[in-house]
């Protein structure tokens, strides 16, 4: 459950209401954030029985963008929307972005993050979170995996707006490709068309 405090404290959302305000003035921007508020809370009552892992990804990222991308299209086309809330996750992913770079700038702290980050995968995105994962490599060196089944891409379909789930992989490229010493590779996503989203990081 969210209020309007989860768009205007976010950085990359208060972006987006700023932005709004200007083109379509202050009225309709308060009318798109309430109803966006009203829709999540919706999603999160509708899909109230998900497993706890899988509900802090629907619950704190997509239901909460798809709500706001629905509103938006009411007022805006989808294409000026997307591309809005693309520059939203490119400024709201700044902190993440100097954290790892800084975090990566030791030498040996590039092995301790793919360590970390294979991990973290097999705990925070696996199939209790309603992931479907493959390992291929994961040590010191190198962590290459596909993602064989994604609830973004699942749940943007479901709520409709199948078109949001490239956001979410574009938030992905905006962090991993800008760490320290460590090459970021990718082929493809499922939310830009592929049959899975492979990560590769390479020590580098």
């Amino acid at each position: 459950m969210i209020t309007r405090k989860y768009y205007e404290k976010n950085n990359g959302y208060r972006y987006v209401l700023s932005t709004l305000k200007s083109q379509i003035g202050e009225e309709k921007t308060l009318f798109i954030v309430n109803d966006a508020v009203r829709k999540c809370n919706e999603f999160c009552w509708e899909y109230a029985e998900l497993p706890k892992k899988e509900k802090n990804h629907t619950e704190q990222m997509i239901f909460p963008r798809a709500a706001l991308y629905m509103q938006m299209i009411k007022y805006i086309p989808k294409e000026q929307s997307t591309d809005l809330l693309m520059e939203a996750i490119r400024i709201g992913v700044e902190p993440d972005i100097k954290r790892l770079r800084t975090l990566t700038k030791p030498t040996f702290m590039r092995s301790v993050f793919l360590l970390v980050f294979s991990k973290m995968l097999s705990t925070l995105f696996n199939e209790e979170a309603g992931f479907q994962t493959k390992f291929f490599e994961a040590n010191t060196m190198r962590l290459r995996v596909d993602v064989l089944q994604c609830p973004y891409h699942k749940y943007c379909s479901l709520l409709g707006c199948n078109e949001l789930t490239a956001t979410f992989c574009y938030s992905d490229d905006c962090i991993y490709s800008n760490l320290t010493g460590i090459q970021y590779q990718r082929n493809g996503t499922i939310g830009r068309g592929a049959d899975k989203c492979d990560f590769d990081f390479s020590k580098g």
